[in-house]
């Protein structure tokens, strides 16, 4: 049996025994603020079946929260229990009203909500965690862009004289990355990602064409001459992000096939650098740039 209870109460309402408050900036705080959980809640209770009697099954806010902070802080069963016991920031983070110090649930618990989200269900779960974290930074992107307007205008009348820029001191040995370069070490490393997601592929599948000798030449053409000029290094860019499109879209078909948990941590994160670093980029040259979708909650 499982009861319709799930609501994001008012982050003021939450009580501590001991008196203060919750700080508004902390990480758990941000991350409960980012997910649906209305919406996972109705997918997470249309999946779970019974006739209704019964002791209530834990919210999905409990369940599922309590499987992301297992992962982010790389915990096992019993020692998440107890963070969770110990810290009222993930009590906050798993819907509590209020801070007690006592168990939520016992350590067991995590063998159910586990099987209580396949991978169907995960699948549906991110592209809802997806598509609310790209409404929200569209919304902040509008905030700045009109922030920026009004701060254009308001400086223009009053910022006067000259800026006088000393480089003198800047060091030479140091290699400061510039677009071009961080195309071509984005692309490198999504040619990694689709080697090692290609060999967790089933036997006889082709592996997709990246093209890699090629845009490596391209990259070293322009990397090896003394003076680029505006035209040459638009059009070097144009390349690199076409190469590195097409290694994110070899990627997007990959997942349909096998998971991402075949990268490590690492190369994880490293593929959602990329991915925002190409949405950049393309941002910077377009109005209407692709998206992908490539984010797995349980990495």
């Amino acid at each position: 049996m499982y009861r319709h209870n799930e609501k994001q109460f008012q982050f003021e309402n939450f009580k501590l025994p001991f008196g203060g408050k919750l700080r508004s900036d902390n990480r758990w705080v941000k991350l409960a603020k980012q997910i649906p959980w209305q919406e996972i809640e109705a997918i997470y209770s249309s999946s779970l079946s019974g006739s209704g009697k019964g002791s209530p099954a834990l919210s999905v806010r409990v369940a599922f929260g309590a499987l992301i902070i297992k992962e982010k802080l790389g915990h096992s069963d019993e020692e998440t229990v107890e963070q969770i016991r110990e810290n009222p920031y993930l009590q906050y983070f798993l819907g509590r009203k209020k801070y007690e110090d006592k168990v939520v649930f016992h350590p067991t618990m995590f063998v159910h909500f586990r099987k209580r989200f396949p991978e169907d269900i995960l699948r549906q779960i991110n592209e809802l965690i997806a598509q609310n974290a790209i409404d929200a930074a569209s919304k902040n992107n509008k905030k700045d862009h009109d922030k920026d307007d009004d701060n254009a205008s308001d400086s223009s009348s009053t910022n006067k004289g000259k800026l006088l820029v000393d480089a003198t001191c800047a060091p030479e040995d140091i290699n400061y990355p510039t677009d071009l370069k961080l195309l071509n070490k984005s692309r490198e490393q999504s040619e990694q990602i689709i080697d090692t997601l290609h060999k967790a592929m089933p036997k006889g599948t082709r592996k997709p064409r990246n093209y890699r000798q090629k845009a490596r030449k391209a990259f070293l053409k322009v990397s090896k001459s003394r003076r680029v000029g505006q035209k040459k290094l638009r059009k070097a860019l144009r390349k690199q992000l076409g190469f590195l499109g097409r290694n994110l879209r070899s990627i997007e078909k990959q997942c349909r096939s096998v998971s991402l948990s075949e990268l490590s941590k690492r190369k994880y994160k490293t593929l959602l650098v990329i991915s925002e670093l190409y949405r950049q980029q393309m941002s910077n040259r377009f109005s209407n740039p692709p998206c992908y979708r490539i984010f797995l909650i349980d990495k």
